[in-house]
């Protein structure tokens, strides 16, 4: 598979693991995160390189990282004192899908927020960008947007967020983007509802990831029982494309 042209301009990771320690992961979103139990997965995955690893989540259905950021609130707090009260290597950030595309100040101001409480313990920031809805559903026609043009404020209004904080974006969304205009038969988004992530969805943003933090190969990742092999070789050469 030809690797998907817009990778080359993904310059800045975080510095892959070069010694075994155990890795440290704190995932913060909503349900585009705890979906088919996407945590999980990394987990499964990162353990391969790092059998300490440790791997959690906090992930309320439709919340911005702006209520996670607020510490007038009680989720607000149990966010702040999740990420403030263990040394986490990294903290990946997943903000509300429409946000980006309607708010990008918003947006940026809630990652700005968060990135300076990350700083705190000296943790990684990694930005989960999300996707576009399914192209031709209900609910991308909700939006007002073509599938590209959700797809570009997304990609632009995340690449911004990294630029102005240093965190590194997750490109997730934009090879959701690639394999969906590709030859491929293989749907990453949930059938049923039209914009979350199927299985092979899931397991596509935990191969992403785990590419970031520890530059090695996704070939060969375990996977959950139910993504079909062709899926998971999609997948998988989809996401070892990426340069590190």
């Amino acid at each position: 598979m030809e690797s998907p042209s817009f990778l080359s301009r993904f310059d800045k990771y975080p510095e892959p693991l070069t010694e075994e320690v155990p890795v440290q992961v704190l995932f913060i979103g909503n349900s585009f995160t705890y979906f088919n139990d996407m945590p999980y997965t990394f987990l499964n995955m990162i353990k391969t390189v790092s059998p300490d690893a440790r791997v959690e989540s906090l992930a309320y259905g439709g919340y911005s990282l702006a209520q996670y950021a607020d510490e007038d609130t009680e989720v607000g707090r149990l966010a702040i004192s999740k990420i403030v009260s263990y040394e986490w290597d990294y903290v990946v950030l997943q903000e509300q899908s429409l946000l980006p595309c309607r708010e990008p100040e918003a947006f940026l101001e809630a990652v700005k927020k968060l990135c300076g409480i990350i700083s705190q313990i000296n943790a990684k920031v990694i930005l989960f960008q999300t996707w576009a809805y399914e192209e031709g559903s209900d609910k991308l026609a909700d939006t007002g947007m073509t599938y590209e043009e959700m797809t570009d404020r997304l990609t632009e209004a995340y690449r911004a967020a990294a630029e102005a904080t240093g965190a590194t974006v997750a490109p997730i969304g934009e090879l959701f983007s690639y394999v969906a205009k590709s030859d491929h038969i293989t749907h990453l988004i949930n059938r049923n509802d039209h914009y979350h992530p199927s299985t092979s969805g899931s397991y596509l943003a935990a191969c992403v990831i785990f590419k970031l933090i520890t530059g090695g190969s996704t070939i060969g990742l375990p996977s959950p029982a139910n993504v079909s092999l062709y899926n998971l070789s999609v997948v998988q050469k989809v996401s070892d494309s990426l340069k590190v």
